[in-house]
């Protein structure tokens, strides 16, 4: 059975619907002026069969003064035949004589046809009648300006439009259109930007993200919305399910690994001169391997927010001074130069191991990939303390930077397995500065090599 059409379920006949109610928005407000303002005259120029008429009666009356020698005009003009069917209005230019051929019920305001006196004839509109003329018409020695009124009740809603002084007209089109069309644009736009913002957040790597929407509109954006929400959904479940496995498999992997470090540990006990290479070989992979682990471990708890986090208000400096004193014995062990400017008086709620983790990380990577030179500059602001590390290294490609802090991220160049390198470290350091509320952010320097920023802000 198909289901029963509703065109509230379609975007086309809402944009439909919006263009005709802006119409009808603007034709009413113009009604509601129309009905507020005070008369106004329109006028153009009278041409045609109507013209022809009038011209044609105004002969008739100057030729009928040779034969009624004794009436005068407003009498001949009364007559029967002439007033049953028309209004006439005459009036003389240098005088104050005017008249109309018959009576009329309402009150007929002429003076507004006054600045026709000396134009050809017109059509003249105001919202009581439409005048047609004038018309000379000489009698006995007089000439006679004569206008043929239409009267009307109540003028026509499309003439009141048309005698709206043109400044209101356009006034009230503009603003009803541009008001109607402002709030359709945010009933549309609104959705679309919801869309929009959770797209960029699950891009971000917020999977938790979703849309909320009105079900019962049911068009094609909340379609849209609801299948990005499933889509989400799904993505969230499957992210989840792969970084629960990575965590179970570390964690069902260090009690093997325990037991190849203790049966390594007895059999170096009872080595011979050829065995003991290859036992020391065993050793350090072991170890390497612990690391890894460990490694994995702890990203898994920092994703999962299950990491311990334990912050109390401490210098920074007290922190980086451990930390770099452990680098720059590691750089010469290298042959290279740590060079420190600057400091922090500032004392922040910090978990003391894991930002000093997040630094070790960074340092030890600018120590493996320096050339020669390392640089730390520490420099305090109002609300922050920013921590640079950057290093003479041959840096990286611009579009490889987003993705060195994901974890196991490796680049082919420089970050190969025999360098010591999980692919964690920077992973792992991104989390911990996120965790403190703080940034980090990479980027290559000009003619050298990469440079980390750590922001961490103060409350």
């Amino acid at each position: 059975m198909l289901n029963k059409f509703n065109p509230r379920n379609y975007l086309f006949f809402k944009v439909f619907s919006w263009f005709w109610l802006t119409i009808l928005f603007t034709l009413a407000v113009l009604f509601v002026f129309s009905q507020l303002t005070e008369s106004n005259v329109e006028s153009h120029k009278l041409h045609g069969p109507k013209l022809i008429n009038l011209k044609r009666l105004a002969s008739g009356l100057e030729r009928a003064q040779h034969k009624k020698l004794d009436k005068t005009l407003e009498q001949l003009a009364s007559h029967p035949r002439i007033a049953r069917h028309r209004l006439l209005y005459f009036t003389q230019i240098d005088s104050n004589l005017s008249f109309f051929n018959q009576q009329t019920t309402q009150q007929t305001d002429v003076s507004l046809l006054a600045f026709t006196q000396q134009l050809e004839p017109q059509i003249i509109t105001t919202d009581k009648y439409r005048a047609l003329g004038p018309v000379k018409v000489s009698y006995q020695q007089q000439t006679f300006l004569m206008y043929e009124i239409e009267s009307w009740r109540s003028a026509p809603l499309g003439l009141r439009i048309i005698l709206m002084p043109a400044w209101l007209k356009t006034l009230v089109v503009i603003g009803a259109t541009l008001l109607l069309s402002l709030l359709f644009s945010r009933t549309l736009i609104k959705p679309i930007n919801k869309i929009k913002r959770a797209t960029t957040q699950l891009a971000n790597g917020q999977l938790d993200t979703r849309i909320e929407m009105n079900r019962k509109s049911g068009d094609e954006l909340t379609m849209l919305a609801s299948d990005f929400n499933v889509m989400a959904q799904r993505l969230e479940s499957l992210v989840t399910s792969q970084k629960r496995l990575m965590a179970d498999v570390s964690h069902e992997l260090r009690s093997p690994l325990t037991r190849l470090q203790m049966a390594t540990g007895l059999a170096q006990l009872k080595q011979s001169s050829e065995q003991e290479s290859y036992l020391s070989r065993i050793e350090k992979e072991a170890n390497n391997l612990e690391q890894m682990i460990s490694d994995v471990l702890k990203l898994s708890r920092l994703e999962a927010n299950n990491q311990y986090i334990q912050k109390d208000l401490q210098p920074l400096q007290s922190i980086l001074q451990q930390v770099l004193k452990d680098a720059e014995f590691e750089s010469e062990q290298q042959h290279k130069q740590l060079k420190v400017n600057g400091s922090t008086s500032k004392q922040l709620e910090l978990d003391a191991a894991l930002i000093a983790s997040a630094f070790e990380n960074i340092l030890r990577n600018a120590i493996r990939y320096a050339k020669t030179t390392i640089h730390c500059d520490i420099k305090d602001c109002d609300n922050a303390v920013i921590v640079t590390i950057s290093d003479d290294g041959e840096g990286v490609e611009a579009s490889e930077l987003p993705m060195l802090l994901e974890p196991f991220y490796r680049i082919s160049q420089s970050r190969e397995r025999n360098s010591g390198g999980t692919g964690l470290g920077l992973a792992i350091t991104k989390h911990a500065v996120e965790i403190h509320k703080g940034t980090i952010t990479l980027e290559n320097q000009h003619n050298s090599g990469l440079k980390v920023t750590i922001t961490l802000n103060h409350d």
